[in-house]
């Protein structure tokens, strides 16, 4: 996705792209939670073009359960729209856990690191899932602050190269990756979940020890970002803009100076920080214009206000076509790096299960996850 050992082709993007409705296109920017009650309507009437699961805590009975609603779901969207949806998300029973690599930058070094990631990677698109949402690259600057729980450490150093060999590990299983929270959310003392950040860090700084971990992720060919809900005035001195919402970071300066190419998905819209100016619906008109591809939504109510919204701008030119289509095209191309575009996405039971008993496996991640 991100560079010229994973960016693939547009042909059969483009081609997907122009039997491809309005409301398909629309939808297809949608990341809907995966519910067994739902998931027809997302798939049906919203036409989502990426589902969520998440579940970071330790259920291993979850997993089969989820390879059959995942499989159900893909059955569903390929009759109604002939493509898949790529799933996003993350879910323990998988033996991964949150801040795993604070373990491992504890225990090995990056080259079992990478492994870890490359087993881990392997278990995700064996049960259906597509997209990790890691790695963290936020370095925690003041003790409160967003996902705390999540955090690889302190020092930028150590974030960068185990988030490098995350990502590496990941594309060797060609399992996506997600950069998060860019930029630079570990940078301010709040939570955009609950509250409005602003990081006030000089462009210098910022770049030295939070954003060249980005960067060094980007060309080992990280395939996701999540953006922050949060002024960045170094980067766009607006006050009115936080990332999510400005141009000219996730355009001008993250495709541009930095470089990638990839999907730019906008971080949860139930967050505070999301609702700076205005209802998440009309936040969501301008992070799509910003330069979003994909924005998500955890509380299936979300979907139908925005997905109206969003049609709305379409037909009234506040989001041109051409802006959409660019949205829609960079999943496409994600979802034929994935290598499911042909609609090879059912996955099974049994494979699953003899990929998560691999003993060896199992041993590697033993010594990598262990906690003292």
């Amino acid at each position: 996705m991100t560079n010229k050992t994973t960016m693939p082709g547009t042909t059969r993007p483009i081609g997907i792209l122009a039997r491809m409705t309005t409301d398909q296109k629309i939808g297809q920017v949608l990341m809907a939670p995966l519910d067994p009650e739902t998931y027809e309507t997302m798939i049906r009437r919203f036409h989502c073009g990426s589902l969520i699961v998440w579940s970071p805590k330790a259920d291993t009975q979850s997993v089969p359960s989820l390879i059959d609603l995942i499989n159900e779901a893909q059955t569903v969207t390929l009759q109604e729209r002939g493509i898949p949806f790529w799933m996003h998300g993350c879910i323990s029973g998988l033996g991964w856990r949150p801040a795993w690599l604070a373990s491992a930058a504890r225990n090995v070094g990056t080259d079992e690191a990478r492994e870890a990631a490359a087993i881990f990677g392997r278990r995700w698109r064996a049960v259906g899932l597509h997209n990790l949402p890691e790695p963290f690259l936020n370095v925690p600057l003041f003790p409160t602050g967003i996902m705390l729980h999540w955090v690889t450490g302190n020092d930028p150093d150590v974030v960068a190269r185990y988030g490098l060999a995350l990502t590496r590990g990941l594309v060797s299983a060609r399992c996506g990756s997600m950069a998060q929270h860019f930029p630079a959310h570990g940078a301010t003392p709040l939570d955009s979940h609950r509250d409005f950040p602003v990081v006030s860090l000089d462009r210098e700084t910022l770049m030295r020890n939070h954003l060249a971990s980005y960067k060094a992720c980007f060309e080992a060919g990280c395939t996701t970002i999540c953006t922050a809900h949060i002024g960045v005035s170094c980067l766009d001195p607006d006050p009115a803009h936080i990332a999510t919402t400005s141009h000219i970071i996730l355009n001008d300066f993250l495709r541009g100076e930095l470089g990638f190419r990839g999907v730019t998905i906008a971080d949860a819209v139930e967050m505070k920080g999301y609702h700076k100016n205005g209802p998440p619906e009309m936040v969501s008109v301008n992070a799509v214009n910003a330069g979003c591809d994909s924005i998500c939504m955890c509380n299936k109510e979300s979907v139908e206000p925005i997905f109206t919204e969003l049609r709305r701008a379409v037909d009234d030119g506040r989001i041109t076509m051409a802006r959409l289509d660019e949205a829609v095209v960079r999943n496409l191309q994600f979802m034929d790096w994935l290598g499911i575009l042909d609609g090879n996405v059912t996955v099974s039971p049994e494979q699953a299960n003899a990929i998560l008993r691999n003993e060896e496996d199992n041993r590697l991640l033993a010594r990598v996850l262990a906690q003292e």
